[in-house]
């Protein structure tokens, strides 16, 4: 096989274990390095720079999905832009028919997951060392206004001499919106989600603030903040354990470890469900673990957590300019009583009705005003119908997105496998073919190609289409009375408008 890569086939279809990628990279498909939800990781060697290396490409169910590679890209392009010594490099991103492949740095040492298997908690000096590294890691990725989305032990690397690297980031996405699905599944382990990834909501700094939380408790305790003991719905109910219960306390989750309480105050703020009511950043996060392991509490309860997690930055930089005592407290702030909802209704409605009978005498103008408004609302109307209609209202259908149905618009229009007019044909379709998109659209050289799912010849196909050739099927089902709404508006429309030319 001729190409990009030489040989790159999936290893079902390959006895020879050492595989050639770009005539560059060997790579033994007989021995991973390890394996996720979507992709696998192999060793392989840079034969022109003669390094080892890491190598990832997607799990073979994924391979020919569109989605999933349109994903798998996006990923290799978010690491390329992070540089930083808490985070995995990439080298390189190489592209082939039947596989992608990412070429990262390979690192040596194992997993967080598994140092925590063989020793079962690590001591709270490595546990605050460990936070260190990966809030800074963390930090420089929300810089660019990106978010991880999944970090837990399995996804850090820890190295012989203690240094910890991020990796993975397969979910990553920008800050501010909600949680891009992957095949209408929002993906990450259970134990580590932030209560807004659960309910669908914005995702920012606080998510990851949230998980690092969840891993800095395993860490100490050697167990997840939140464990079932019913094994047939495990996700499902430490899903729900994330929305609706707080956390054992750390030091009372493993009495015998003799855990001081100030970890439960520092991370009691980490783990809080509100996003506004956690660290601001993980740099404070970090630093308020460091002034616990000082061991000086300036407390009988020996609490170091300040009131806010919002203004601990500023009170942490302030006090360690003046003293190098560990712990700092802030005076909690008691907010005013709210007066309750009902009284504040009672009170409007109460106002509202005595101006009602104070004003009748203005009734019957305000009546007559609004007529006049509703005439001049119909004329209106008339003559907007009869130029063609407001734009966006009549005239408009559905439009082409994700999970939506769409029909071919212009007779050849190709279905190719990857976005861009220079990528290869799979078929040429047909005006009014019918086809499914799969995802969020690309633009490559201004212009938008969408992943979508053709059904042909008694087979199926998949494959990226230009949005030049798509229109959107009207609504239907549930939402079939508003394509009929717009029907109609436009036969109105149609039908004025032949009276006025009579």
């Amino acid at each position: 096989m001729s190409g990009l890569v030489e040989n790159a086939v999936v290893k079902e279809e390959l006895h020879d274990p050492r595989t050639l990628i770009a005539g560059r990279y060997a790579v033994d498909l007989d021995h991973p390095l390890g394996a996720g939800g979507m992709a696998i990781v192999y060793k392989g060697r840079d034969l022109r720079t003669r390094r080892d290396v890491a190598l990832k490409t997607l799990r073979i169910e994924y391979r020919n999905d569109p989605g999933s590679r349109a994903r798998f890209r996006h990923e290799a392009r978010l690491m390329a832009f992070v540089n930083h010594p808490n985070l995995v490099r990439v080298f390189d991103l190489q592209e082939a028919e039947d596989a992608s492949w990412v070429v990262m740095e390979l690192i040596p040492g194992q997993t967080l997951k598994a140092l925590l298997t063989a020793r079962g908690t690590l001591p709270i000096a490595d546990v605050a060392q460990l936070l260190n590294q990966l809030a800074a890691g963390l930090d420089h990725i929300h810089s660019l206004d990106l978010v991880h989305l999944d970090v837990k032990p399995q996804n850090v690397l820890v190295t012989a001499d203690g240094t910890a690297k991020l990796i993975d980031f397969g979910l990553a996405q920008s800050s501010g919106s909600a949680q891009v699905l992957i095949s209408g599944t929002t993906f990450g382990t259970a134990a580590y989600l932030a209560p807004e990834q659960v309910t669908g909501e914005t995702v920012d700094a606080a998510t990851d603030v949230y998980a690092l939380g969840c891993v800095v408790y395993e860490a100490l305790t050697g167990r997840s903040p939140f464990q079932t003991g019913n094994p047939g719905e495990v996700k499902r109910d430490v899903m729900l354990a994330h929305l609706e219960r707080e956390p054992v306390p750390p030091s009372q989750a493993r009495p015998e470890l003799g855990l001081p309480v100030w970890i439960d105050d520092v991370l009691r703020w980490a783990l809080a469900k509100k996003p506004s009511d956690r660290y601001r950043d993980l740099a404070t996060f970090a630093r308020l673990f460091h002034a616990g392991t000082l061991g000086r509490p300036t407390d009988e309860r020996g609490a170091t957590v300040p009131a806010s997690p919002r203004v601990a930055q500023a009170s942490i930089s302030a006090h360690e300019q003046t003293t190098d005592v560990a712990a700092v407290v802030v005076p909690v702030a008691v907010p005013p009583r709210r007066q309750p909802r009902g009284n504040r209704s009672r009170a409007a409605y109460q106002i509202g009705g005595e101006v009602t009978r104070r004003a009748r005498w203005l009734s019957r103008p305000l009546r007559r005003l609004a007529m006049v408004f509703l005439i001049g609302d119909l004329l209106l109307a008339v003559l907007l119908l009869a130029q063609g209609g407001p734009p966006g209202l009549i005239g408009q259908t559905a439009e082409v997105q994700p999970g939506v149905p769409a029909r071919v618009a212009i007779d050849g229009l190709r279905l190719r496998d990857s976005p861009g007019t220079s990528s290869g044909i799979i078929a040429s379709l047909n005006e009014g073919d019918r086809l499914r998109v799969l995802g969020q659209a690309e633009l490559v050289a201004g212009e938008r190609w969408w992943p979508a799912r053709v059904e042909e010849g008694g087979g199926t196909l998949t494959g990226y289409v230009w949005q030049g050739g798509l229109i959107a099927v009207p609504w239907t089902g549930r939402l079939g009375w508003v394509q009929e709404v717009i029907d109609q508006g436009v036969d109105a429309r149609e039908r004025i408008t032949a009276l006025l030319r009579f």
